[in-house]
């Protein structure tokens, strides 16, 4: 019975290969209706980023806040992500095909979503909230300047795309992993370091690097024969 992986009220159907499969599953092709629902999800966070912001900023430097920031946002960075792909290469190495080759993917997931999204932060250059400085004078300037590079949010994008890769290969672990994004994202406003807005573009920026990955991986296991 295929598992069924949603996103945003639309499902996706992720068929549920044997445990001792070392072929990747189908990844989940999103129809139309996810990208439709994610389009919305950006546009109401385009109208909703003020009033958002506005509401969570006195607790900004909160106790709570400072918790968040030291605890859920840690796994939405690559000191947790890449470290984890990385070991599950290395101990599929030696215990699985299906692990090892699931960290591989993983792992190019973390890189390609973290090099599209910190492209896009520079080419859109969209202040932090609460950003007082002055906009730098040349591209090279908001190339340096952390505080002009909020979209989409990065960590938002890298944890979706690792998260919905391991996903794939393991279903099981669906539900909690993604979780485990969606608290990423929030916890990236809550603090805030984003505006809503730079949380869904990100989110999407994740999921159509781990759909351009699947189709890739796919015909790469067809072609190899899983070997």
């Amino acid at each position: 019975m295929p598992g069924v992986l949603s996103s945003g009220g639309a499902a996706i159907a992720m068929p549920c290969p044997s445990p001792d499969s070392s072929r990747p599953p189908a990844n989940t092709r999103s129809g139309i209706w996810l990208w439709v629902v994610l389009a919305l999800l950006l546009t109401l966070g385009f109208a909703l980023d003020g009033t958002v912001l506005a509401a969570v900023k006195p607790l900004h430097h909160s106790p709570l806040a400072d918790a968040v920031n030291d605890t859920i946002r840690l796994v939405g960075t690559g000191y947790v992500q890449l470290p984890v792909a990385l070991l599950m290469i290395l101990v599929g190495a030696f215990v699985s095909s299906r692990l090892r080759r699931a960290g591989g993917w993983t792992f190019l997931a973390f890189l390609l979503s973290g090099v599209a999204v910190n492209v896009l932060k520079v080419v859109v250059h969209r202040p932090r909230p609460w950003t007082t400085e002055p906009a730098p004078a040349t591209w090279l300037g908001y190339l340096r300047h952390h505080n002009y590079q909020s979209f989409p949010s990065a960590e938002t994008a890298t944890t979706f795309a690792v998260v919905l890769t391991i996903a794939t290969w393991y279903p099981a672990l669906r539900l909690p992993l993604l979780v485990v994004a969606v608290l990423v994202g929030l916890a990236r406003v809550f603090v805030g370091s984003h505006h809503p807005s730079d949380v869904v573009a990100g989110a999407m920026v994740g999921i159509a690097v781990w759909q351009a990955l699947g189709r890739l991986a796919r015909r790469r296991e067809t072609e190899s024969g899983g070997r």
